[in-house]
């Protein structure tokens, strides 16, 4: 299996910055016990925008992510609150 990892680019109105922080924080404590990641850390740019870097044990564990209920309450939760769509940026070892 090759490993994937990711990143996913939140960009909060400003309003909305510390509800969707305190979200994803607290989803990424439920993820990181998902079946195959190697790690799921949250960051905050100094303009406010929130990204997630992880990895996966391979494409389909993190695909199968994409399907989990932690996905669908992040969904739910930043609908409306972000400036842009969540930018995601699948990569692999060159």
């Amino acid at each position: 299996m090759t490993k994937c990892q990711v990143v996913a680019i939140f960009e909060p109105k400003p309003e909305f910055l510390d509800e969707v922080r305190d979200l994803l924080s607290e989803v990424a404590v439920e993820v990181r016990t998902e079946n195959g990641c190697l790690f799921y850390d949250l960051f905050q740019e100094t303009d406010g925008r929130l990204w997630f870097i992880e990895a996966w044990q391979s494409r389909e564990l993190w695909q199968a992510h994409n399907g989990a209920p932690s996905v669908a309450r992040i969904t739910t939760g930043i609908e409306g609150k972000l400036n842009a769509p969540v930018s995601v940026h699948e990569m692999y070892e060159a």
